[in-house]
């Protein structure tokens, strides 16, 4: 059995994949219960999420929506799901969860114990700005942490009206800064409420080049 999950979500992994050895497509949620003999959809969920969460399989809202992702050396990789997009501008990209697949990472380059997520940057307003090394340029990956501990300075993913963006962070004494680092001068600060904290969706803790 791989090290990397339970004996359990080894067997429902196994499952999927005979099922998709068989039929040629997902099994549903009920087919998943009755197959494995556990009797709520929430029970079957929730060992789906803990897959998708270690990279081995994505979920998606259509009908039979599991996706089964390659395998590599699990051992000593993580598997961090891309969520979508986050504007490095005008906060356009609407923040939801497009799963655009799974960034495998060496477990080595990131903290334990974090709960990760990946966005892939859309525009040019953090260009000049570095995480790890590596400028936060427009197509580039970013990996982000919700439960990091943010302090004055950090790079953040912020949610404003149902849309993501990164920026740097600044904590004033009324209120919360959000501003570019950019070449280019059209891009302006925004400014939010000493009490925006719950805007916060998360840390960026790495920067990734998507080749």
């Amino acid at each position: 059995m791989n090290p990397f999950i339970t004996e359990k979500q080894q067997k429902v992994l196994q499952v999927i994949r005979d099922f998709y050895l068989e039929k040629g497509y997902a099994p549903s949620l009920s087919e998943l219960g009755q197959i494995l003999k556990i009797n709520t959809k929430r029970g079957v969920v929730n060992h789906l999420i803990a897959l998708e969460k270690k990279g081995f399989i994505i979920r998606t809202s259509e009908a039979r929506g599991i996706q089964l992702v390659e395998e590599e050396e699990y051992e000593y990789l993580i598997g961090i799901p891309i969520l979508g997009y986050a504007n490095a501008g005008t906060p356009l990209a609407i923040a939801q969860e497009d799963r655009l697949g799974v960034l495998h990472v060496d477990k080595g380059l990131v903290k334990k114990n974090q709960e990760l997520f990946a966005l892939i940057v859309k525009g040019d307003s953090m260009n000049q700005r570095e995480v790890g090394g590596r400028k936060l340029g427009d197509g580039n990956y970013i990996v982000v942490s919700k439960n990091a501990e943010v302090t004055d300075g950090d790079v953040v993913v912020a949610i404003l009206d149902n849309s993501a963006t990164v920026k740097t962070i600044k904590f004033d004494k009324d209120m919360i800064v959000l501003y570019p680092q950019s070449d280019n001068p059209k891009h302006n600060p925004i400014y939010l409420d000493k009490f925006s904290n719950g805007l916060i969706n998360g840390k960026v803790v790495m920067s990734l080049e998507r080749p």
